[in-house]
């Protein structure tokens, strides 16, 4: 197994197992529900377009560094790079937020399931629990899971949902040496209104049917 020859300490190990696990988990679940039937169409279109979304508004430009950043292999130590190789780095990454649009959905459906039937029209409430979700897993990312990676002296490319890129890029709190920054908030800052009315159309166009999966 190539993960065994990559020198991963304890800590990078870690790391490694909580993002392939991510990734995964949203392809198995989803396969599941497939084989039983149970994938309702609003669901597998809203994966299918939030997987695009990540890829291309800001996954695939800080993966590559494309514009004004580093490309993630100098943001990050050899044997990460060993396990989890530059050109699969952003679809791992890419499934894995297409995971957390599911949990959003999953959250909403399991907090509010009396509210939850009527999905397809825009409620606040929904809306409030997309956007703690996703601020609130991304900065257990910044500050824990990719740390050296998108914090610190860490450049990160421009890309669509990261309009400001690294040019204008302040602080916005911080633990010790582990930093909360503008840039690596604002795809999901910007991707909370996306993620939750392409939910909201797809929920309308295919059935309304009342399953959070």
């Amino acid at each position: 197994m190539w993960l065994l020859d990559c020198g991963l300490d304890s800590v990078e190990w870690r790391r490694v197992i909580v993002v392939y696990s991510s990734a995964l988990a949203p392809l198995i679940l989803a396969a599941y529900l497939t084989y039983k039937k149970q994938m309702k169409t609003w669901i597998t279109f809203t994966l299918l377009s939030s997987f695009l979304i990540a890829a291309f508004g800001w996954e695939l430009w800080v993966n590559y560094g494309i514009l004004n950043g580093d490309e993630v292999t100098l943001r990050r130590s050899e044997a990460l790079s060993c396990a989890i190789p530059l050109h699969i780095n952003w679809l791992v990454n890419s499934l894995a937020d297409t995971g957390i649009v599911w949990f959003a959905i999953i959250l909403v459906y399991w907090l509010f399931p009396k509210r939850a039937e009527n999905y397809q029209e825009f409620s606040y409430l929904f809306f409030t629990v997309f956007f703690v979700w996703f601020m609130g897993q991304n900065f257990i990312v910044e500050t824990i899971i990719y740390h050296n990676q998108v914090g610190g002296d860490a450049l990160l490319s421009w890309a669509p949902l990261m309009p400001l890129g690294s040019f204008f890029n302040p602080t916005l709190m911080s633990f010790g040496e582990r930093e909360i920054t503008l840039q690596s908030q604002s795809a999901w800052l910007i991707g909370t209104p996306i993620f939750y009315f392409i939910s909201i159309y797809f929920y309308k166009k295919h059935g309304k049917q009342y399953n959070y999966l």
